[in-house]
Order: C-alpha cells, then structure tokens, then sequence
C-alpha cells in the first residue's frame, strides 16, 4: 500500500499536475505585491496631484469664462401691508444676456516643474466680441423710467482671477472701458449634470463663478443694440470652459498641443494632429435654457450648459505604469508557462523555489519602473527596467536550466513578452483587440508546442516522437 502511495507520487504525471498546482497557488501568492505596487502607484499618483495643485494655485486652475453680460439696476416700488403707508422701493438687477457672442482664443501650453514633477499648465488670449439688445418694457414689465442707467455696467465671471496676466482691454461702442475686480452681488450658479437630471458629470470649475470683472457703461433708452469688443489673457491649468450665455455664441479655439479633451454639454468640430488641435463650438438658444434676461434675483442658475478642453497628458507615466501593473499576472503567468514547458520537454528539474525567485524577479520590475519612470519618463524607464530585469532571468536561468539554448530560448520569449506589453500600454483604442489576439497566438503556440506530451500515461512527461 505504501509502495503503491509512493509508485503514485514518483509518477512524472502526478509531479507535473502538483507542479502546476504549486505554480498556480503562487501566481495567487503573488497578486499580494501587485496590490501593493499598484497602492503605491496611487500613492505616487496622488502626491502628484497634490503638486500639480500647489502650483496650480499660484498660477490659476481650471478656468471657466462666461463672456460678458450686462447688468441694469432698477427701482422697484413694493406696497406695504398698510395701503395708506407709501410705496417701499427697493433697487433690483435686470440681468442681460447677450444676443451673440464670438470668442477666439489661443491656447499655448507650458511645463513647470516643482521637485521631481512636471506641471502642465496653459496660457490663452481670448478676442471677445458680440451685441446687447434691450429688452421691450413689455416683456421685462419694467418701466423705462424705473431703470437706472446712469449705474449700468457689465460683468464677466472667470473662475479664478489669479490668472489674469494682463491688462484687458475692451470697448463698448466702440469707446474703451476699464475693467476691475469683482461682480458686485452677482455670480453664476451652474447645474451640474446630476442636478440637471442627466448622467454625466459637469467640470468641477463650472459649478459657481462668483469671481470675475466689472466695468460701468454707457446707456440711453433711445438706443436698443449695443456692440462690445476686446481681449482678455488669462492663464490656468486642467481645462478651460466657456459659458454659452447669448442666444448665439460661436467659440473657437487653437492650439499647439497634441491631445485635448473635449469636455461639457457640446462637442466642437475639430481637427486633431501631432502638431496640435482647432476646435469650434457653435451654441444656439435652442440648446440650452438660458433666458433672454433675468430679474430680482443676483444669482444667476443657468443650465448645464458649459464647454470646452481640457489640457493634459492622456497618458503620463503613473497611468501608464498603473496600466502595465495590471498586466503583472500576465508577465508572471506567461513567463512561468515558458519556464515549464521548457521543464518538461526537456526533462529539466525546477525547483518551486525557483519560480518564486523568478515571479519576485518581475514584481520588481513594476517597482523600477515607476521609480525610474519620475526621473526620466515612462518610455526610457520602461527600457531600462525591462532590459535589467531580463538580464536578471536569463543570467538566473543559465545556471537553472543548464542548456544554453533553453535560456537563450526564454530570453528571446521574455524580450518578445515584454515588447508585446510595451505596445498594448501604448495602445489606446486597440488595446482590448491586439491583448485578445496577442493571447489567442500564444495558447496557440502553447497547444501546438505540447501537443506530443503525453501528461497521463506511464512515462508522462515525454514527447512523443
């Protein structure tokens, strides 16, 4: 019985099934680290994010801008509870929105760098440009004579002034007009897409202006269409948005930088290259509900309704090395299938032992990769990281496998392994396609390598001839 036990357990079969089991148990093992390497990235990742903040906020962040809108205060007589006491007047804003709106803006990019991390920030020179048209007393059941437009003056939000890097200029029929800080009580409450009742999500930056310019005007009652005109510069980082605010606004934008993001309500018409982007929205009344004009109320709740870029590198180093971590088990599982076929067509003893030594050997690998990917970038570090961590293996298995070609064979797989790899991080919209078909190749390659093993019968392990 106990001969029988041990015949059982000296059988090649047995030894290769319990070989598997152990492998497959430590390939389980193993995901222990990956957690750890990918709590790490996000770490690292979040460090950043708190860097890139930092900088942000002497530079300026994400930037919203609604154009300008015009404000006329009035007086507006309220009855008492006791009839025969006089009228209470109070002083409240008609709010005007523009009849058209046409902005073009430049947008030029820049990297500061703060310790070991990159910043990537932006610079834009917007020509603004449209009419105002007063709206009949009728509609606005104001009296001409309530309006006070010797007090008349125009606002414009950007989410943070801190960014505004040079004089504006602007005119109003022509006759300049001088900005200054501030809108008085007015601000602009924008609905997220959650409270708008749709699914996505609204730029943070869009959520309320409250921050932003104001500049008196000149008004008479007997002219109803005002022309304004001129240049805002402004810097920011993360995205830059624009509020549709007039019945026709027309915004476009230029730029040298590769790879926007089209965000908000409205996607432009757009040419993308490697020598950057041009992008134009057209908005009409139709597409939002933005009224004509607004009364008794000072701060204005618009739609969900804001557009435009945002600036960043779609796939910096952190996601890039968050996207290879997730392929660890497939690094770890492909290398350890190469080792044991080698094992068995060969006859060669490898210790389980030794495939840990080997999985500890990649694991590794994601950790110097991200490390070396903050100093020199994803691309170089990924070379480096790979080209070490291969030599590592091959060197490990000339003394493992005692036979040349078999190490010179595992060498060439894991070069092949880790190029494979390299080009679905870099893949974006394919990257589900070339992994699907790059691993249907390689179980194909598998089956037909072992197809003449026999596992189960006496002397399993050989291959027939």
């Amino acid at each position: 019985m106990e001969q029988n036990f041990l015949d059982f357990f000296n059988r090649s079969g047995t030894r290769i099934t319990l070989k598997l089991a152990l492998i497959f148990f430590l390939v389980i093992i193993l995901l222990i680290p990956r957690a750890m390497i990918m709590e790490l990235v996000t770490e690292r990742k979040s460090l950043s994010s708190s860097v890139t903040r930092e900088v942000s906020d002497g530079w300026g962040g994400d930037q919203t801008f609604t154009g300008p809108v015009l404000v006329i205060p009035y007086q507006k007589w309220t009855d008492q509870e006791d009839k025969s006491r006089p009228k209470i007047m109070t002083k409240q804003e008609l709010i005007i929105f523009p009849d058209s709106t046409d902005m073009n803006g430049t947008l030029d990019t820049e990297t500061k760098h703060r310790s070991i991390y990159d910043v990537l920030l932006y610079r834009t020179s917007v020509a603004c440009s449209g009419t105002f048209t007063l709206p009949d007393p009728a509609v606005t059941k104001i009296q001409p004579s309530n309006l006070l437009t010797d007090e008349a003056y125009v606002v414009m939000g950007l989410s943070d002034v801190r960014g505004i890097s040079e004089k504006i200029r602007f005119s109003w029929e022509e006759n300049p007009i001088t900005f200054s800080p501030g809108m008085e009580n007015i601000s602009f409450n924008f609905l997220s897409k959650s409270q708008a009742g749709t699914a996505d999500s609204q730029p943070a930056a869009a959520k309320n202006i409250s921050s932003g310019l104001k500049s008196p005007v000149v008004l008479s009652l007997d002219k109803k269409t005002y022309r304004f005109a001129g240049n805002i510069n402004f810097r920011g980082s993360g995205s830059l948005n624009f509020a549709p605010l007039a019945r026709t606004t027309t915004v476009t934008v230029s730029s040298s930088h590769p790879d926007p993001v089209f965000s908000g309500s409205f996607l432009p018409e757009h040419k993308v290259s490697s020598s950057g982007f041009n992008a134009t929205w057209k908005v009409l009344e139709y597409n939002r509900s933005i009224p004509e004009f607004t009364t008794e109320q000072q701060t204005v709740t618009v739609s969900d309704a804001t557009f435009g870029v945002t600036v960043k590198n779609i796939l910096d180093h952190y996601s890039k090395t968050e996207r290879s971590g997730k392929y660890m088990i497939l690094f770890i599982g492909l290398t350890f299938l190469v080792v044991l076929i080698t094992e068995t067509v060969l006859k060669i003893r490898v210790h389980i032992f030794q495939y840990l030594l080997i999985g500890i050997a990649l694991a590794v690998f994601f950790t110097l990769l991200l490390s070396i990917s903050e100093f020199l970038g994803f691309d170089k570090a990924y070379l480096i990281a790979a080209s070490a961590t291969v030599l590592q293996i091959f060197l490990y298995s000339l003394g493992m496998f005692k036979n040349r070609k078999s190490s010179l064979l595992l060498l060439a797989l894991l070069v092949s392994l880790f190029a494979y790899i390299y080009q679905l991080i870099r893949l974006e919209n394919t990257a589900l396609l070339a992994g699907s078909v790059g691993l249907f190749v390689i179980v194909t390659a598998t089956m037909y390598i072992t197809r003449k093993v026999r596992w189960l019968e006496s002397g399993s392990g050989e291959v027939e001839p």
